[in-house]
């Protein structure tokens, strides 16, 4: 009896072993899994509270999955620092959003999505296709592996003029004399004449007029997978890849924002002063910026965001390259130890209304207030900055745009024309092409430091671009940059020739 009986728990024993990963996972809390990303609001003193709302929803609504989440919001000034500290030192980092994302594959920082999106992202592809078109999955694969996935937004972002349209008014011209970039000057003038305490222009962000997306939309300018320094572009589909800063095109626009500059359209400090261009237009004392921005609605945003009578006008239509799809994308770190409950929460963060809306919103009622069947608005009495959480300024940063509230007022077709917008805009011939940038670390590190020395001062007319600009391009082929042009040449032809 003893030794059937000691065979029988052998027996089980082995039985026990044998067993799936997942019955002893079933058995087990929820794993967790850290969601971080930028915000452009102000950075809440507490997530917890929106945490443990989705958590409490994925446990009554997915019972299976057995995740959680923790949410960790980093303002524009520190994302990029918190991440990459994270990521070196071993401290849970799941999800966020890698920026510039070449450079976040080079350094083997993502884990590879491809067999995880096909075991726990069906609902991510579905979505993808659905809203983006086909095709857009491509951008995000280097040397045949898929490091992230596109926010499923409206990417196509024209270059656009953000104005003040009661400042407009007083100018004494309309929406209909804007027809350029080249149409702005007259009206700086004429507004500087009635009110010279109102600054005419500054950059949406520190350093940063936008004027290199300007020249790219214009003159369709394919960055390849690098609108950070622009180390390499093609123009058209020329298929040759030169030095973006030897151009005339780039000699042109600077001298334009130098021509701004000694004009008094610009602060003196905008090269170097912390943006806060809401807070600018919130105080009467600004009268435009320029952006890049889908759909039509982008004025009805920002007077929301300011309590100004805002108004936005496209200038010049977007040119879509792999960057623009790169440029804001979602990924897994790869020191990840939940890989699939990560894989299984970016799909929720994709695919999942409650999920995607309480991590931008926060809590019904105490944060917002839904507004029928789309839109949403804070509380009487509350705005972005008396709400205990609020990212409402982050819809473009993650998930799915077509299931995201929009604030009240808002004309819910813009979502649905922005979504259709990625399917028809024109793209580059290069369309998915992505540089490998492993055997070009140094000199990219190189690059970036000597952009950060002159772009800013070049592009916010702070400097004279007829002194500065060759400084720079000696800088530049010091820092190693027609190593890289020739690489770049080299990778896309290769790309161009396996593509036909």
């Amino acid at each position: 009896m003893r030794i059937r009986r000691c065979i029988l728990v052998a027996l089980l024993a082995v039985a026990v072993l044998l067993l799936p990963a997942s019955v002893f996972a079933a058995g087990k809390g929820p794993e967790k899994v850290v969601v971080a990303w930028i915000s452009f609001n102000k950075i809440p003193d507490d997530t917890s509270v929106v945490s443990d709302a989705i958590n409490k929803y994925i446990k009554k609504t997915y019972p299976n999955l057995n995740v959680e989440v923790e949410i960790q919001l980093y303002g524009p000034a520190d994302y990029a620092q918190k991440i990459n500290l994270a990521l070196a030192s071993g401290t849970q980092m799941d999800i966020f959003d890698p920026f510039p994302l070449g450079s976040f594959v080079s350094k083997n920082q993502l884990l590879p999505l491809e067999k995880l999106i096909e075991q726990h992202g069906q609902g991510i592809k579905k979505m993808i296709e659905k809203d983006f078109g086909p095709g857009m999955l491509k951008t995000t694969t280097f040397n045949g592996h898929m490091y992230s996935i596109p926010v499923n937004k409206g990417v196509a972002l024209n270059f656009t003029v953000i104005y003040d349209k009661d400042l407009l008014a007083l100018s004494g011209y309309t929406e209909k004399d804007i027809k350029s970039i080249q149409d702005l000057p007259k009206i700086f003038d004429a507004l500087k004449k009635k009110r010279p305490d109102v600054v005419p222009f500054a950059p949406l962000n520190t350093g940063d007029t936008v004027l290199l997306r300007y020249l790219s939309n214009k003159h369709e300018v394919d960055t390849l997978s690098d609108a950070t320094t622009m180390a390499g572009v093609v123009f058209g589909g020329s298929g040759k890849v030169v030095n973006f800063y030897e151009s005339k095109e780039f000699a042109e626009g600077v001298k334009m924002m130098r021509e701004w500059y000694t004009k008094g359209y610009l602060s003196k400090d905008a090269a170097t002063a912390t943006a806060d261009t809401p807070g600018q237009f919130r105080a009467g004392k600004l009268f435009c910026t320029l952006g890049g921005y889908g759909g039509n609605e982008i004025g009805v945003t920002i007077s929301g965001m300011t309590g100004k009578n805002i108004g936005a006008k496209h200038l010049v239509p977007f040119y879509f390259d792999s960057q623009a799809v790169n440029l804001v994308t979602t990924g897994i770190g790869s020191t990840t130890k939940v890989p699939e409950a990560s894989m299984k929460v970016l799909n929720l963060i994709y695919t999942d209304e409650f999920v995607i809306n309480t991590m931008l919103y926060g809590i019904e009622g105490r944060d917002y207030v839904r507004v029928g069947a789309h839109h949403w608005k804070y509380p009487d009495g509350k705005d972005a900055n008396s709400v205990p959480y609020t990212a409402a300024l982050c819809t473009g940063v993650f998930g799915s745009e077509s299931l995201q509230y929009q604030p009240v007022g808002m004309n819910w077709d813009d979502i649905l024309y922005k979504l259709s917008d990625n399917q028809k805009t024109k793209r580059s011939p290069y369309f998915g092409f992505n540089f490998d940038t492993t055997d070009f670390k140094n000199e990219i590190s190189a690059i970036t430091n000597v952009y950060n020395q002159y772009l800013p001062g070049l592009v916010c007319g702070a400097v004279d671009p007829t002194t500065t600009i060759p400084k720079l391009n000696k800088a530049l082929k010091d820092a190693g940059i027609d190593r890289i042009i020739a690489g770049k040449q080299k990778q896309l032809d290769a790309w161009i020739k396996s593509s036909k």
